[in-house]
């Protein structure tokens, strides 16, 4: 047996015997890449698996890793005092490790937690996690666990699902780790607070500056409510007279977590700052038609947004996007594609040249028997379940692939009222959860919501947020082909905030189908955009961008149109 052939047993002997419980998928590499470390889930803790150097015993091994060298019985009594051997990793407490490797080995594993708002923010994605270890390997100690539990509103702390984000303050995170930004982009500059230990962006205030356009460059919110939410927050944190007068010259302080990431300087993980961008893995062409599911956004007790004046502008989001979902849903009819809507609207079976309030309330969401929308709140866990219902019987009975099904979601945005155009949602998979099961004797009432309980998994969700990324920009270029305004700042986007919070909305964050898009079809807070969508002919090109991406997506799978034949 070679040398190498004789290490690499030796190391899984190893593993084997100590008892190890981790997945191959889960073990990340950092430092040096002639002699890689690695970071994983194992025996209820985090390891760093390191290869000793020649003729290193414990007590070097811990003064050249270990915060504190005296700890190396930790590392001897974790790898059950054998002896160190060249080629065979050894086994090491992640919260013994120096702080600036520990910091290099979280990153490794966890490279897309990111900063935040609250702080350092944290998706569970292995269910080895634990919150103990997770607190002591963030902070240091174990002691701010119960204090953490409670700041995430953890109602069991013991077990953590997947998917649950869990936040850090950044003043609890050792400044060694590395996680607080090293510095700011020009024209910020960076400070901290003595006092508090919270970090802050130093901004002097240039002519023609204001709040609003500060807080888009800056932090890249758009939505109307979070950019007057952090409006009024920076005016209370610099003591402004108001949000309307910036004096010029004026120093503000903005807080980090607020910022976009092309203003931070931050430590990567090794290898990772030029790592390329990920190649969507496609699956083979099928020769199947596409099955298009259609969800118009909101109905029934629940509008949508709502603006303009009362006097020939006002507009409903609802009754604008429904009358495009109708327009597209007949133009994919009509090229032979497979058609399912999520809801329905008696008084509104075809598309009109009108919009108006009256057809609105009678909207229900497809399930069987149908859910007249009395609640937004049911009524969008409704779709969920009508929308996991199709796949499965599609998929499972009909033998469909899944790549042959798409979701499109239609809704109208509400930013500030400078921006305009359409934009694009994909699901990131950062935001998922393991499972969906709202509880309630309206579920249990519909056949689609029987079983209750819908399951995610992790490595489908990766492919889906690519799939849907790409199948997102073929819409918004489907839009531009027909004319149709399209936003200029990132118009395709994995999330939005609320609350300072990243977030989806739930019928991305629930689907399992692998291409899911939510199209905001224009800002229904600018007043260009919504006297182009109340021109009949807007909303048809809308509709047929909608039906051109559908087009070059089904070109792509090597589909081919042909008749439904009753499906």
């Amino acid at each position: 047996m070679s040398g190498q052939r004789l290490a690499a047993s030796l190391a899984l002997l190893l593993l084997w015997s100590a008892g190890a419980t981790t997945f191959a998928a889960d073990i990340a590499k950092f430092g040096d890449p002639a002699a890689p470390m690695t970071v994983f889930w194992a025996k209820g803790q985090l390891i760093v698996g390191v290869l000793p150097e020649p003729n290193e015993g414990y007590i070097q091994l811990a003064a050249r890793l270990l915060e504190h060298a005296e700890d190396y019985q930790d590392v001897l009594a974790l790898n059950a005092n054998r002896a160190p051997m060249r080629g065979v990793h050894v086994w090491v407490p992640l919260v013994r490790v120096k702080l600036a490797l520990r910091g290099d080995a979280l990153r490794a594993l966890y490279p897309e937690d990111d900063l935040t708002e609250r702080g350092w923010s944290h998706r569970v994605n292995d269910p080895l996690e634990t919150l103990i270890q997770l607190t002591e390997a963030y902070t240091g100690s174990k002691a701010r666990f119960k204090e953490l539990a409670r700041l995430n509103a953890l109602r069991n702390p013991d077990v953590l699902r997947l998917g649950t984000e869990i936040v850090v303050p950044l003043q609890w995170i050792p400044e060694e780790l590395g996680f607080r930004p090293l510095g700011l982009q020009p024209p910020l500059k960076l400070t901290k607070d003595p006092a508090s230990g919270q970090n802050y962006a130093l901004y002097t205030v240039q002519p023609g500056d204001t709040l609003y356009s500060l807080l888009l460059r800056f932090t890249d919110r758009e939505r109307a409510d979070e950019v007057r939410r952090m409006s009024e927050l920076l005016v209370s944190l610099n003591g402004l007279p108001s949000e309307m007068r910036l004096p010029v010259g004026r120093t503000l302080r903005i807080p980090v977590g607020w910022l976009s990431e092309e203003y931070l300087v931050q430590k990567r993980a090794p290898g990772r700052a030029e790592r390329p961008p990920v190649a969507v893995k496609r699956p083979p062409p099928s020769g199947g038609i596409l099955h298009v599911i259609v969800d118009p956004g909101h109905g029934g007790v629940d509008s949508g947004a709502v603006y303009g004046s009362r006097h020939g502008e006002r507009i409903y989001e609802h009754e604008v996007v429904y009358d495009i979902a109708l327009r597209a849903m007949g133009y994919l009819q009509a090229r032979k594609y497979a058609v399912y809507p999520t809801l329905l609207d008696p008084r509104h079976p075809d598309p009109v040249r009108k919009l108006t309030m009256a057809n609105l309330g009678d909207e229900a969401v497809q399930v069987n028997p149908p859910y007249k929308v009395t609640s937004a709140r049911v009524g969008v866990n409704m779709r969920v379940y009508l929308v996991d219902a199709l796949f499965r019987k599609l998929t499972r009975r009909k033998g469909v692939a899944p790549e042959d099904i798409l979701l499109i979601s239609i809704h109208g945005d509400a930013l500030v009222p400078t921006l305009r155009g359409a934009m694009a949602y994909y699901p990131d998979h950062r935001l998922r959860v393991s499972e969906f099961a709202p509880r309630g004797r309206v579920y249990r009432q519909r056949r689609e919501a029987v079983p209750l309980l819908i399951r995610f998994d992790r490595a489908e969700m990766r492919t889906a947020m690519d799939l849907s990324a790409e199948f997102a920009q073929d819409i918004l270029d489907g839009l531009e082909r027909q004319g149709v305004p399209v936003s200029r700042r990132k118009p395709v986007r994995s999330f939005y905030y609320r609350n300072g919070e990243r977030t989806l909305p739930a019928v991305l964050r629930y689907s399992r189908v692998p291409t899911s898009v939510l199209l905001e079809v224009a800002n229904l807070n600018n007043a260009a955009d919504r006297r182009a969508l109340l021109d009949h002919r807007n909303r048809d090109r809308i509709a047929r961008g909608i039906v051109d991406a559908v087009d070059r997506y089904r070109d792509r799978r090597g589909t081919v149109a042909a008749r439904l034949g009753g499906g």
